[in-house]
């Protein structure tokens, strides 16, 4: 059961290229409330290896159109965003149809809103400017506004959080937003939540609200997959986590990687990392690897030969320098 409102969000990261046909078949319904339009931005990736956004919107229901239909079936990408719009401000036209996309740096960024800022007009626009009516374009040009077009990722990163608390002090304030490498994701509300589809893949998987329609993960998922999900309200009946206020969210290649907050910035581990550092630091003194391996129980030392570091650390790696 979902209860609409506003608009709607919806977001994909993952480590491969990826179709979207089970999981946004559960979004598009969901303009049958929303009736003001929807889009759908993507990226693609030439022989040279740049990336470009692609973006299709249309202002009318996704429900009633074929086009959110055939490109249910025909989007592959690592990184989706999604809208479904319920207008507050501005027209139903095509102008104001989310989502909407500018290049700025190296990228091209794609941005999504859900909510109402309309007091961020009086802010004053120097390089980027609205093409049409929305506050919602408007915030996404102030914020391309005021980042620096070329900064380390972590000075980046902190820019982005803190133009986002700052235009969240005027109302509601949630989005996705994109350079084609990370997806950052913000509410004030608390109405954004993410799911982390990861391997082992097992189970079936229901959508809410189409109780006839549900697929084995493990028979549509490779082995090697992992994604993040990001959605206004759950699509499915799997563990969504909803989104706590006021935290810019950093997802990349399938995982959550990093939270920024008022106090700084929490790199995310998992269960096993964090016990590993549980154990180091309440150590006495120095240990050795073996020494860890049989407090966790686990062969640190084999996986250390191996070069198998674990694959939030070596995410958080590429975060930093990249």
């Amino acid at each position: 059961m979902w209860v609409g409102y506003m608009c709607e969000l919806f977001g994909l990261c993952s480590n491969k290229i990826v179709g979207i046909s089970f999981s946004w078949r559960g979004f598009v319904r969901r303009g049958a409330k929303h009736r003001s339009g929807w889009g759908v931005g993507w990226y693609v990736e030439n022989e040279r290896g740049e990336r470009y956004a692609a973006l299709v919107k249309e202002p009318r229901p996704s429900v009633s159109s074929p086009v959110a239909e055939l490109l249910r079936r025909g989007i592959r990408s690592n990184i989706v965003v999604s809208h479904v719009r319920l207008a507050t401000e501005g027209d139903p036209k095509y102008v104001n149809t989310h989502l909407f996309v500018r290049p700025f740096g190296e990228d091209e960024w794609i941005f999504a809103h859900n909510g109402d800022v309309s007091e961020i007009k009086g802010y004053r626009l120097e390089r980027f400017h609205p093409i049409g009516d929305t506050d919602s374009e408007y915030a996404f040009c102030y914020i391309l506004d005021n980042l620096p077009s070329y900064a380390r990722l972590g000075d980046l990163f902190r820019m982005l959080f803190e133009l986002a608390q700052e235009i969240a002090d005027y109302g509601t304030f949630n989005f996705l937003m994109s350079n084609g490498r990370y997806l950052f994701a913000h509410t004030n509300n608390g109405r954004l939540h993410y799911l982390l589809r990861h391997p082992p893949h097992a189970g079936k998987v229901r959508i809410f609200g189409d109780d006839d329609y549900q697929v084995s993960l493990g028979e549509v998922k490779s082995a090697d997959e992992y994604a993040a999900l990001l959605a206004t309200v759950p699509l499915t009946d799997e563990n969504w986590i909803r989104m706590e206020k006021g935290r810019l969210y950093v997802f990349r290649d399938g995982d959550l990687v990093l939270v920024i907050s008022s106090d700084g910035f929490k790199p995310m581990l998992n269960d096993k990392e964090l016990e590993i550092l549980r154990v180091v630091r309440t150590a006495p003194s120095s240990l050795k690897l073996s020494e860890i391996a049989d407090s966790i129980g686990d062969d640190i030392e084999r996986n250390v030969q191996n070069r198998q570091e674990p694959r939030s650390q070596t995410l958080f790696k590429a975060t930093l320098t990249r």
